[in-house]
């Protein structure tokens, strides 16, 4: 037994675990991922739990004793969750009843052999590894553990590349011909399973590599309708991104700080603004259709939005001279894009590296994006004004900040002079 899983299994949790088990008289199992990560000397917050017989009275009392939360996966096949809360963060623990006649069965029906382990909480302490899934972590392969595998659930086909890719590792050369043989199926995976499994990808370096070797099996082109000869430009414009990412530190040092901050910001779930970016990139060199794609990964508003306006930058004729105008002109054109643009221009080769760093110290000391605070409140323009809430309000808003964030406005009176001057008179010069 490796000393880390010896180790693990000392848990207080499992120990509960495996006392509340035994007083059921169930026989249950850790299995799958934690494993793999421990062998792997990797940290551990999620446990996956196989259950000879019902789970659910098992996990509802480890629930109670551990002072966890239960809830459903799914009612109708008995997948249940125990999430707990405490100094060291939040542990889960998945339950699954035990598919097949033994462990061994079950562990034959996972995905990948790397997944397939199991440690049993009574008994002898050892580890069931039926297919060799130890030796393939050791010299770090993803191996489909059955010909079915991609035919049972077409998602494993990309979800092949997302192991790679967070893991390090390489999927071994018969699964990556398995994948190209059956790369039609993941037409018939949800949009959502879809975008989960390829966010990360994207959050991870290296995407470019990943990407083009998923283009090479085929799977971009039921993704996206994309050719292998579409790919690799588009592969190469994320590892731009990436190595402009990485040289961060050369735009001086509160470009690089607030630059990690925005790039690191969660847009929705497991979608940072950084993996968005890099997903624009490579959508605008292929020239896919957008809306298509945004549609197929089941983007949100926001984080689709950011992605519509990041390729929108590609098409933006760009001032030769850089002023307060200019640069607001263009932030505003692609709102809700912040820090991340000027970046993603840089590594497009659209702007210098001089340009970048004049673009990102705008966006730090003059830009205000829409719905920042202004010299003026919404109450205060509409009493101005002597108007009630209208669109003219609306509109005040958005000359304001225009005027403070191009140096126009400094003060709070000199707002309201500008304000009386666009809206309320016609004699005056305007601005």
């Amino acid at each position: 037994m490796d000393a880390s899983i010896a180790s693990f299994l000392q848990n207080p949790f499992l120990r509960t675990l495996r006392q509340a088990s035994a007083s059921l008289d169930l026989q249950c199992y850790v299995v799958g991922g934690c494993l793999r990560d421990l062998l792997m000397g990797r940290g551990v917050n999620d446990v996956d739990i196989a259950v000879g017989g019902g789970p659910e009275a098992l996990s509802r009392r480890f629930a109670k004793e551990c002072g966890g939360t239960f809830f459903w996966l799914d009612q109708e096949r008995g997948h249940s969750r125990v999430v707990i809360k405490g100094g060291a963060g939040i542990d889960t623990f998945d339950f699954a009843p035990l598919r097949g006649e033994d462990i061994c069965a079950d562990l034959a029906l996972r995905d990948f052999t790397i997944n397939s382990l199991a440690v049993p909480l009574q008994g002898g302490v050892e580890l069931f590894d039926p297919l060799k899934g130890e030796t393939d972590i050791r010299a770090q392969l993803v191996r489909r553990c059955a010909e079915s595998v991609f035919r049972d659930d077409p998602l494993r086909l990309v979800r092949a590349f997302r192991f790679a890719a967070t893991l390090g590792f390489r999927i071994e050369t018969e699964t990556l011909a398995a994948i190209t043989t059956h790369a039609p199926l993941i037409a018939n995976s949800a949009g959502e399973r879809i975008r989960d499994e390829l966010f990360q990808v994207l959050c991870m370096p290296g995407t470019g590599s990943v990407f083009r070797t998923m283009g090479d099996a085929g799977l971009l082109c039921v993704l996206f309708g994309l050719s292998p000869s579409q790919v690799y430009p588009a592969a190469e414009a994320m590892d731009r991104v990436e190595a402009v990412v990485q040289s961060l530190s050369q735009l001086g040092d509160e470009t690089a700080e607030k630059g990690c901050l925005r790039l690191q910001e969660q847009i929705q779930g497991g979608m940072t603004v950084l993996s968005l970016t890099k997903l624009a990139a490579f959508l605008t060199v292929t020239e896919a259709d957008l809306p298509a794609a945004a549609d197929r990964l089941k983007l949100g508003k926001t984080a689709g939005q950011l992605v519509e306006k990041l390729c929108r930058a590609d098409t933006l004729a760009l001032a030769e001279r850089l002023d307060t105008v200019s640069a607001y002109t263009l932030f505003n054109a692609c709102d809700p894009a912040g820090l991340e643009l000027p970046l993603l221009l840089l590594a497009r080769g659209h702007i210098t590296e001089s340009r970048c760093r004049e673009l990102a110290r705008y966006y730090l000391h003059c830009h205000i994006p829409r719905g920042g605070n202004l010299l003026l409140s919404g109450a205060e323009i509409m009493e101005l004004l002597s108007v009630p809430p209208c669109k003219m309000v609306g509109d005040a808003h958005e000359l304001l900040r225009e005027a403070q964030c191009t140096g126009q406005v400094r003060t709070g009176a000199e707002a309201s002079v500008f304000l009386r001057k666009k809206l309320l008179t016609t004699n005056e010069p305007m601005g």
